[in-house]
């Protein structure tokens, strides 16, 4: 049985209009744009409604232009020139052919059924997206984007084909064995997140934003950043040695949860500093000045010697083997939580706590007033 598909004209529901401003024909249940004026001024936008075609559309649009969420599987017959953004997101396009040579603003074609970026689009003037899709290369992507540059949620085994100088760039949640081809210049954040990267070779060398490469299968850090001027998150995952690590990072540092036996390659001046759930017995070549938190939590820790001497956050070295406190820093603004380790005293480097002092679980019994003669603690005082 044939479905008989209503057509639903833009002149119909818009009615004549000399397209001096601004056209807002969305969410319309329009099948087509038969009736629309050729030039547009202002902003159009033709979103959520049923069209298959870009035939009889504007080919000038002023301002915005947006067809997204519609059953577009082309962009031919659309806008030559759009003076800022563009965007073709959540449709069925499986490339790029008929979209405008030039976008001033940013260029949205997210979530639709590309695997090929091959078209006239050449230069994108602010934020280029082509996340969720089902590229498997770059190539054809504009060679110059202004701003953000986003190809998460792909099938992505090379990044050849990227522009050099990007904002933010996100390659996350493909399957990338190699960071090779990545942009020279990252101006923003840089994810790699949940690829297949064994090392980091072929990152770019400064990154003035976050780099994220949490969810891989790394090994090593070799080839990475040289600075982040952001955090640097490699947690999550099977790193036996930080050699390779930023030399220097402005943010956070975060190498939990892997298989350290030894901090040396880390960063020496950080903002917080996580290196818990490893299988670290010594603090030596920990960073000498943190300027936030500090958690060495859940190793096999028997001494905190090479820990920081003063923490400007809170020092957390729960659950290892801990038998004495020394060598821990003189002293914490923020709490400090030695609980769940072998001390049979609080004795130690300790001075004074900003925060709260947490020392319950050990295998001496404290009390309150015994851990108030050892440090000043300007907090509370938990010892169960």
């Amino acid at each position: 049985m044939t479905t008989t598909v209503t057509k639903v004209l833009f002149a119909d529901i818009m009615g004549h209009l000399d397209g001096k401003g601004d056209i807002d024909c969305s969410n319309r249940g329009l099948t087509s744009l038969e009736g629309c004026p050729g030039i547009v001024a202002g902003n159009f936008n033709c979103s959520g409604n049923q069209l298959t075609s870009l035939e009889s559309g504007p080919h000038n649009v002023g301002g915005d232009f947006s067809c997204s969420n519609n059953k577009l599987t082309t962009l031919e017959a659309g806008p030559e020139e759009v003076l800022w953004d563009y965007d073709c997101s959540g449709n069925q396009l499986n490339s790029l052919t008929g979209a405008p040579k030039k976008v001033h603003g940013n260029f949205d074609c997210s979530t639709n059924q590309l695997t090929t970026l091959q078209g006239s689009l050449k230069k994108v003037g602010n934020d280029f997206s082509c996340s969720n899709n089902l590229l498997t290369s770059l190539k054809g992507a504009p060679h110059k984007v202004g701003g953000d540059f986003s190809c998460s949620d792909n099938q992505l085994t090379t990044l050849e084909g990227v522009p050099h100088e990007v904002g933010d760039f996100d390659c996350s949640n493909n399957q990338l064995a190699t960071l090779d081809g990545s942009p020279e210049e990252v101006h923003g954040d840089f994810d790699c997140s949940h690829n297949q990267l064994a090392s980091l070779a072929g990152a770019p060398h400064f990154v003035i934003g976050n780099f994220f490469c949490a969810g891989n299968p790394l090994t090593s850090l070799k080839g990475g950043p040289n600075f982040v001027y952001g955090n640097f998150d490699c947690s999550n995952h099977q790193l036996v040695s930080l050699k390779g690590a930023p030399k220097e990072v402005e943010g956070n540092f975060n190498c939990s949860e892997n298989q350290l036996s030894s901090l040396a390659g880390a960063p020496q001046e950080v903002r917080d500093f996580d290196c818990s759930g490893n299988q670290l017995t010594t603090l030596e070549s920990a960073p000498h000045k943190v300027s936030g938190n500090f958690s060495c939590s859940a190793n096999q820790l028997t001494s905190l010697t090479g820990a920081p001497k003063k923490v400007k956050g809170s020092f957390n070295c729960s659950n290892n083997q801990l038998s004495s406190l020394d060598g821990a820093p003189k002293k914490v603004k923020g709490d400090f939580d030695c609980s769940g380790n072998q001390l049979t005293t609080l004795d130690g480097t300790l001075k004074k706590v900003g925060g709260d002092f947490i020392c319950g679980g050990n295998t001496g019994l404290f009390s309150e007033d015994q851990a108030r003669v050892i440090c000043s603690i300007k907090g509370n005082c938990i010892t169960v």
